[in-house]
């Protein structure tokens, strides 16, 4: 068998002995589709709306946001101690 650059080796285990598959052809597909945000108006046009997304709801009570507050700002405040030190304690750069 000869192999070309531009051609797929054909395998039997893969070779389709049926037709072409088309997507009408699939036995899964739903009956009644309602599509929502289109419609056909009486001139037969189609007309495609917009749809609001979902709001969330937020569920947090303020309690929990406070909490998750104190521990953003306390890890700022620790994270800026020990920068401020680091930076600090650092050594001249005009010694060496």
């Amino acid at each position: 068998m000869e192999y070309c650059g531009f051609s797929v080796p054909q395998n039997q285990a893969f070779v389709s002995r049926t037709g072409p598959l088309f997507m009408s052809d699939e036995e899964s597909s739903p009956v009644n589709v309602v599509e929502r945000g289109v419609s056909v108006d009486q001139d037969g046009k189609s007309n495609v709306w917009a749809i609001e997304p979902k709001m969330e709801v937020d569920t947090k009570s303020s309690e929990e946001k406070t909490t998750s507050t104190l521990v953003a700002v306390g890890g700022l405040a620790a994270f800026a101690a020990v920068a401020a030190g680091i930076l600090t304690n650092l050594p001249d750069p005009d010694q060496f």
